[in-house]
């Protein structure tokens, strides 16, 4: 009987090993399409900024990587809110300006020849896949349960009303501000999960703070 309990223990482990490596190839998989079909825009009309919204946001990355954020934060823009002008400093949640100048600074940092419009443009799609791993780690974090956080990761790359707001090109708020949101909680979980995970408050705390920047939908933040 010993051999069979130890072929059995041995079996149940490998089973353990390819159920992970299943799982850890759907999360790839979710990834890679959050980010693909966010680029579809991309691909079909090529680097653009297109709306309204992101156009203005676009503008204002612009002046902050070229003036500095002392400049930025006291920058009257003439060219919005026709004719008074708008006090940039004071009517902008800058979480995404500053998302996309360090982004920027990083890519350069790394010597690629990327424009500043470029990371713009992919800012979104990027957020996309973070916002998907972030869904994947709260829902694990709730249920303790690697096929529900697979599931969820899943709808979170495709979900519509997600979809609209990160798409590539869409350089508007709520590209970072999902992500953010879904981060908050997922450190906040983690953070009551024992006494000895408080540490991980802190990090809701510095999510809470970037969504609190990034979006005025921080209300629903708020709210919990």
């Amino acid at each position: 009987a010993v051999p069979f309990r130890v072929r059995g223990g041995a079996m149940g482990a490998l089973e353990g090993i390819v159920l992970k490596l299943v799982q850890a190839v759907g999360l790839l998989f979710c990834c890679n399409a959050a980010y693909e079909i966010r680029l579809f825009a991309v691909n079909v009309y090529g680097r653009v900024i297109h709306e309204f919204d992101p156009w203005f946001n676009y503008r204002a990355t612009e002046y902050l990587v070229r003036n500095g954020k002392d400049a930025f934060f006291n920058w009257y823009d003439d060219q919005a809110w026709y004719p008074l002008g708008r006090p940039v400093g004071t009517t902008i949640y800058p979480g995404l300006q500053f998302t996309a100048a360090y982004m920027y600074y990083f890519v350069q940092a790394l010597g690629w020849d990327t424009s500043l419009n470029d990371v713009c443009v992919f800012v979104p799609a990027v957020f996309g896949v973070l916002s998907t791993l972030a869904t994947f780690g709260l829902t694990y974090e709730v249920t303790d349960n690697l096929s529900a956080a697979g599931y969820a990761a899943f709808f979170m790359c495709i979900a519509p009303a997600h979809l609209m707001r990160s798409v590539a090109g869409g350089f508007d708020n709520e590209a970072i501000a999902v992500f953010a949101m879904v981060a908050t909680f997922y450190f906040w979980v983690k953070s009551i999960k024992t006494p000895n995970s408080w540490p991980w408050g802190i990090m809701a705390g510095i999510m809470y703070v970037y969504m609190v920047g990034a979006w005025g939908g921080v209300t629903f933040v708020l709210n919990m």
